[in-house]
């Protein structure tokens, strides 16, 4: 009783104290999916997949959604808004935050209002799970020779692909239901 009691006055004292700061964002109606190819989507299914497991499977599930925890503090969740005020952004959470059992999967089912606060931006691609590996054990950039930069000036011009557009990340500080709408 006093941890609930405890728990709820700092819920009530957060939510007093966020109401007057500008860095903490309110979102309400926004739906959260996990990117493609992301480790996020990996770990919304890896729990699914471990009960469906096939015994002549060369990857231990178990030992994915295990190394999935420990691999990351966070995962990122695309939030989208619909009509003609529609926004994209991607939410982190940290999913060893969450109460009541909930899982990753169960926050596409919710209707959430987010408190979060602006923490950088990022691509679609760059949720990846290739994007999140890619670099580990290589050097940062190959160093160009002579031979490369000559190179270059053979190679006709090609017109460069329009960047892929940059989403806001929001650190999610807490997510719930509001009884109030």
């Amino acid at each position: 009783m006093l941890s609930k009691t405890l728990s709820n006055t700092i819920l009530t004292d957060y939510l007093a104290a966020s109401t007057g700061d500008d860095n903490i964002e309110r979102m309400d109606g926004y739906t959260v999916t996990a990117p493609k190819d992301s480790m996020s989507q990996i770990k919304m299914y890896t729990p699914y997949m471990i009960a469906a497991k096939d015994l002549d499977a060369d990857v231990d599930l178990a030992r994915l959604d295990e190394a999935l925890e420990r691999a990351k503090g966070y995962y990122e969740l695309i939030a989208e808004t619909a009509g003609d005020d529609a926004s994209r952004r991607v939410l982190r959470f940290n999913i060893g935050a969450f109460r009541n059992n909930y899982g990753l999967a169960d926050l596409s089912k919710m209707r959430l209002v987010f408190h979060a606060i602006r923490v950088g931006q990022t691509t679609e691609e760059g949720l990846t799970m290739d994007a999140e590996l890619d670099g580990f054990g290589k050097p940062a950039s190959k160093p160009k020779t002579g031979v490369d930069i000559g190179r270059s000036h053979d190679v006709p011009e090609t017109p460069e692909a329009s960047p892929a557009p940059t989403l806001d990340v929001y650190d999610v500080l807490l997510a719930g239901v509001d009884h109030g709408h």
